[in-house]
């Protein structure tokens, strides 16, 4: 029975990677300014490949994320609902990081810094009001 769940975790493993090796090219080919991302994906990809663990829930919202931004009909939308989670997960933590949710908005989003903070202050104005 271990011999099934092992066959199926190196299945999955294999297949992850390969979708990682494809994010990888997809925003090594792009002409946008991709070094950050970039490096994430080939840090992830390592991490997958080199141990055996396997992304959190968080890494894959923000490989799904990284794809849409690279895609060619034009990115991530402004109501996008996984961005959405990981900027609530930023807000809501221990010690919440405003910053960085901002910084977040903006790497996916095609928006000046004053509409990024804007949109960053009304969504914790939801999220304390419980909205």
């Amino acid at each position: 029975m271990n011999y099934g769940r092992n066959i199926l975790k190196v299945h999955n493993k294999y297949k992850i990677l390969d979708k990682l090796l494809s994010l990888t090219e997809r925003v090594s080919y792009s002409p946008l300014d991709n070094t950050k991302d970039l490096n994430w994906c080939k840090r992830l990809r390592a991490e997958v490949r080199d141990n055996d663990s396997f992304p959190t829930k968080e890494e894959f919202d923000m490989a799904n994320l990284m794809w849409k931004k690279y895609n060619d009909n034009g990115g991530v939308e402004p109501t996008n609902k996984n961005m959405w989670k990981l900027i609530d997960g930023m807000l809501t933590q221990k010690n919440p990081t405003k910053i960085g949710a901002i910084k977040l908005y903006r790497r996916f989003v095609d928006s000046t810094l004053r509409e990024a903070k804007e949109m960053v202050d009304a969504r914790e104005i939801k999220i304390k009001k419980g909205w």
